[in-house]
């Protein structure tokens, strides 16, 4: 099994030139990874950053930033295409819901961003859940009225919002398996 190679950007925010303190960087990049390695070892899929590159700062003003489409689709537009998947590494942006985005069929590559959320475990969790949306995977939703289909959902990596799931059904190691990334890459 081939690792599916990523190209990693570092993007600091920046609001009227004043550029924001950066959490991110590629070592704790390589840390989260770590996580997200562990997580999609149950499908048996593998990722690896083959470049991490310290991004000029995105100046966009703080109150345009709780859009997951308007910040994907500035970060994506910001560079060259190429064969790796595009990761953004953003600081944490208030107000926005998602913990991230991902384009899919992005063209030419596959993209999304992650946001810092403080810790290894969570960066990994976070940015492993933006991966199965780049494997074809959709949120899971939870019916919290009833209480057995809740307890089985809520730890799933796919669950929408902000928890921190991090299994996987056999359905979804499939569909992942037969994803054109996972085909594209020969993971």
């Amino acid at each position: 099994m081939s690792p599916i190679p990523l190209k990693v950007y570092i993007t600091p925010f920046a609001e009227q030139g004043a550029k924001e303190a950066e959490k991110w960087s590629c070592d704790t990049a390589k840390k989260a990874l770590n996580v997200v390695n562990t997580i999609w070892s149950k499908a048996k899929v593998a990722f690896v950053i083959k470049d991490c590159v310290i991004d000029k700062p995105l100046d966009m003003a703080k109150s345009v930033r709780n859009n997951d489409q308007r910040v994907l689709d500035v970060l994506s537009f910001r560079h060259k295409p190429d064969d790796f998947v595009h990761i953004y590494l953003v600081n944490p942006i208030e107000n926005l819901s998602a913990g991230g985005a991902s384009y899919q069929d992005s063209d030419p590559e596959p993209t999304s961003f992650v946001q810092w959320y403080g810790n290894d475990v969570a960066n990994g969790r976070a940015w492993a859940h933006e991966l199965g949306h780049l494997m074809s995977l959709d949120h899971v939703e939870i019916d919290y009225s009833n209480e057995k289909q809740a307890a089985q959902r809520s730890s799933n990596l796919m669950t929408k919002g902000l928890s921190m799931g991090r299994d996987l059904t056999n359905q979804q190691i499939g569909s992942v398996k037969g994803s054109k990334l996972v085909k594209r890459f020969g993971a």
